[in-house]
């Protein structure tokens, strides 16, 4: 396996276990864990667009096959990153309503593991394949 790839894989590993101690924290301590998940979130992302898909579209140039359902990933992950950042946005002074959170939260997390997951099954393999 590729260091990008491992490195990527950890980050997954690393976010979820900042998202999942969101789940029984106060108030206070929210706060603090979700300035720490957005930081690692912009970071991952940077780190797969400088490294992951700049390979793919420098592939795609010169004309190589990349399957197409790689290059739409990263139209996809837009998407997703703007209600994410939006989410982290909204609470960065702290939650004062915990249900709304809580239902908040609860879209985004599902939102977020079911994307790591594709992108753990399919568009990291791709990589390897082509790159690694």
């Amino acid at each position: 396996m590729s260091k990008l790839i491992d490195d990527l894989l950890k980050e997954h590993k690393k976010l979820f276990s900042l998202l999942d101690e969101l789940h029984n924290i106060d108030k206070e301590g929210a706060r603090e864990k979700l300035f720490e998940s957005k930081n690692l979130f912009l970071m991952h992302l940077d780190k797969e667009d400088r490294f992951l898909y700049s390979k793919f579209d420098e592939a795609k140039s010169k004309g190589v096959n990349v399957e197409e359902n790689v290059l739409k990933f990263k139209e996809e992950m837009e998407e997703i990153s703007k209600d994410v950042v939006n989410f982290f946005d909204t609470y960065k002074k702290g939650i004062t309503d915990k249900i709304q959170f809580a239902r908040d939260f609860g879209k985004i997390y599902g939102m977020l593991k079911i994307r790591m997951i594709k992108e753990e099954t399919q568009l990291y393999p791709v990589y390897e394949k082509h790159f690694g």
